[in-house]
């Protein structure tokens, strides 16, 4: 019975220290995974007048807000086709991520999150891909490159170093996350909830412009921005960060409101 015991004790000890041991590894690898993405972004921005990838911009259709995984088997994301049901749409926030996919500059297994049950994408054909099959293969979310705002740039050479471009994926409205929920000077314990659920709400690795960084707190944008939801209602021109008392907003119709307003999709409930 004292062995018995004593195994327990020592089982309580080191299987916690043993998984936190292995979620420390797959941070560093979900780190790498998104560095390998941003050097995706950059080699594309590169070669594109140094603006980021994006799919269709059409204010008629949608002049703020979003749509992910439209158009999986579409053969051009920049041309309507023949059956618009089943291409993909204007701003559509992961097909544009998936243009790192088709130009061949990403490997589709560097965005899945080992901390995660996704599984990479399986793509046989990129000339006749133009997006991610479902939420399941993709483990990150980008910054929404569609706005109605005119002073919102989605420019390597218009973002600042603090702007967040990519991120562990937004977690979204459930019962038990909420981005909204949370103001900036509010506990740990209650901004877990706003927090990737990569990471079992510990905090979520953040690919800025200049590097990449494990946060414990999704207010650690440009000006203690909350990477995951736009700063107000309606674009706006006017400079200044958000009150540390006002939460941010999330929905499908909403875009980014400034210059430095990082607003990562999609979420972990598309």
């Amino acid at each position: 019975m004292v062995a018995i015991v004593i195994v327990l004790i020592l089982l309580s000890i080191f299987v916690p220290y043993l998984m936190s041991v292995r979620e420390k590894a797959r941070r560093v690898t979900c780190a790498n995974n998104l560095q390998q993405i941003v050097n995706g972004l950059w080699a594309y921005a590169d070669a594109n007048n140094r603006d980021l990838p994006r799919v269709v911009y059409d204010p008629a259709v949608r002049a703020d807000g979003y749509v992910s995984f439209t158009g999986v088997n579409d053969d051009n994301p920049f041309v309507a086709g023949a059956n618009p049901a089943n291409d993909v749409q204007p701003s559509d926030v992961t097909a544009s991520l998936f243009l790192l996919v088709k130009r061949n500059l990403v490997d589709p297994k560097f965005f899945v999150c080992p901390s995660t049950s996704d599984e990479p994408d399986r793509v046989d054909d990129r000339a006749k891909r133009s997006n991610f099959s479902s939420g399941k293969n993709l483990s990150y979310s980008y910054a929404l490159p569609f706005s109605s705002s005119p002073e919102y740039k989605f420019n390597r050479d218009r973002l600042r170093a603090a702007f967040v471009v990519l991120a562990d994926k937004n977690p979204g409205v459930t019962e038990k996350t909420d981005p909204t929920r949370v103001a900036r000077n509010d506990s740990l314990l209650e901004l877990s909830q706003a927090n990737s659920p990569n990471h079992a709400g510990a905090g979520q690795n953040a690919a800025y412009v200049t590097g990449i960084t494990f946060q414990v707190t999704p207010y650690c944008g440009v000006d203690y921005d909350n990477i995951y939801t736009a700063q107000a209602a309606a674009p706006t021109t006017q400079p200044g960060s958000p009150a540390a008392d006002v939460n941010g907003l999330l929905n499908n119709n909403l875009g980014p409101a400034r210059p430095d307003d990082s607003y990562l999709l999609p979420t972990a409930r598309e």
